[in-house]
């Protein structure tokens, strides 16, 4: 009988996590879902007017119906709190209940949004951390924005702040706290495939008898 799992992914800016991430996804056959992708599912407009739904990267995955789900369960004011903190932890609620649903119909890939928290308890579910050196961030921000390095150095810390502070809000924790994962991938030393390859042995040790072709893949592809 095929395994199905889940494998979380936080990451710092600009660390080439999310290309961890999707690469993968696509070796092992199964749905990557980004911070972007969530960000869709949770603007009320686009989810009442069913903007979302044909959009290429979400349309046919299990990730609008889920979501259309939650939406449609939520209260009439849960996205229309005018107390911006109230709002924010009904936005997080509602992600949280997507990845709970996510969890529990496929194996897929998730990036960002506190997942290895909100999965803790789960035991087809693994926590990744990538990160990478400042320098090897730079350069890899360098392609991305137009600023001199100082300015892209405290950019990108902003960024991973802001990161940090999220998680800790609505979980407690330390974002960067190693005991939170099962890996830390370092992708300047590893990078973007040899983090993709490291994690799929982890979990060939992890679930022995792993096929090649986790459950549920056949229909996602």
């Amino acid at each position: 009988m095929e395994r199905k799992i889940v494998i979380t992914l936080a990451r710092q800016y600009c660390s080439g996590g999310l290309k961890v991430g999707k690469r993968l996804a696509e070796e092992l056959g199964i749905n990557c879902y980004d911070s972007e992708m969530f960000r869709l599912v949770s603007d009320d407009k686009a989810m009442t007017d069913s903007e979302v739904a044909h959009d290429a990267r979400i349309k046919d995955t299990a990730l609008f119906d889920i979501a259309k789900k939650t939406y449609e369960e939520q209260s009439d004011d849960a996205f229309a709190e005018e107390d911006e903190q109230l709002l924010m932890r009904n936005l997080f609620a509602y992600q949280s209940d997507i990845i709970r649903g996510l969890a529990e119909k496929e194996s897929c890939v998730i990036v960002g949004r506190c997942a290895n928290y909100i999965l803790k308890d789960r035991e087809d579910t693994i926590s990744v951390f990538v990160h990478a050196p400042m320098d090897f961030r730079v350069r890899r921000a360098s392609s991305i924005h137009n600023m001199p390095e100082p300015e892209l150095e405290n950019y990108i810390r902003s960024k991973d702040e802001s990161k940090a502070s999220y998680y800790h809000i609505y979980t407690g924790g330390d974002w960067q706290d190693a005991s939170g994962y099962d890996l830390s991938l370092d992708t300047s030393k590893m990078g973007i495939r040899g983090c993709a390859e490291l994690i799929r042995k982890y979990l060939e040790i992890r679930f022995p008898g792993m096929s090649s072709e986790v459950a549920g893949a056949e229909q996602l592809r």
